[in-house]
């Protein structure tokens, strides 16, 4: 899978180059991670049950879109102020699952990585001198490092187990 650049499309200013330049940094090095994990899965094998329960990689290629977009739209409403709340993560994981079970996997790949992309982009947007600033970006690394390494390594177990 080609990945979009995890890198700003504009360089920081030096002033910038403080909690989003480490945030990127560290979700980069998780998103490659993960993006190792998913290559080389046969298209023929990608919806086979069994990553994570009894959920495969596509499904998983499904609720990563899904939080990553999540926690773009939640930074969003952080770095601007605004109240958030906190989902029920186990009722929506069961429904975002049941529908993607029918989307396309061409589809599930476009929104993987667009979500991944407008997730970044909320980053870039951050003032450099916004109080909120240090907070939206620990926010953004708890919603995505640990969830794409856990995830990357399901993947890693399951094709070690599978053969695949």
């Amino acid at each position: 899978m080609e990945p979009p650049s995890p890198v700003p499309s504009t360089p920081l200013r030096p002033e910038e180059r403080d909690a989003v330049a480490e945030t990127l940094a560290m979700i980069s090095s998780s998103w490659e991670a993960l993006l190792d994990a998913f290559d080389g899965i046969p298209d023929d094998r990608i919806a086979e049950p069994g990553v994570t329960g009894h959920w495969s990689a596509k499904d998983l290629l499904g609720h990563i879109a899904y939080w990553d977009d999540v926690t773009a739209t939640r930074a969003h409403r952080q770095a601007a102020g605004e109240p958030d709340g906190e989902p029920d993560w186990r009722a929506v994981n069961d429904a975002v699952a049941a529908a993607n079970a029918a989307r396309p996997l061409p589809e599930i790949r476009d929104a993987f990585f667009s979500s991944h992309a407008r997730m970044l982009a909320v980053l870039e947007t951050l003032p450099p001198l916004d109080p909120r600033r240090q907070a939206v970006c620990q926010f953004v690394r708890d919603d995505t490092c640990g969830h794409y390494d856990e995830h990357a390594a399901e993947l890693r177990a399951w094709r070690a187990r599978m053969g695949v």
